[in-house]
């Protein structure tokens, strides 16, 4: 299993979006992914169960892959949540 602990630097927080595109991208892999933020635990193939667990800019998650592709996955969606910056100004 491998464990990683990731600050959220979006400074809309991980919301719909975000956790649409998560969810889809931890589809893509053979292992269980597991997302948790304060105590409180999500499917990462779960948008709605991202959703809950009310991730806001500056939160640090952990992310936990186990699996036949933990390595590819863990190395994706940590990018993902890592690097993920939104801008939320209207064009």
């Amino acid at each position: 299993m491998i464990s990683k602990e990731i600050s959220i630097i979006n400074p809309m927080g991980l919301h719909s979006r975000p956790c649409a595109v998560l969810a889809k991208m931890a589809k893509k892999y053979d292992c269980r992914i597991v997302l948790s933020h304060q105590e409180k635990c999500a499917d990462g193939r779960s948008m709605l169960a991202l959703m809950k667990l009310g991730i806001v800019c500056g939160s640090t998650v952990t992310l936990q892959c186990e699996g036949p592709q933990e390595q590819e996955a863990s190395a994706a969606l940590s990018e993902f949540l890592s690097t993920l910056v939104e801008n939320d100004e209207l064009h």
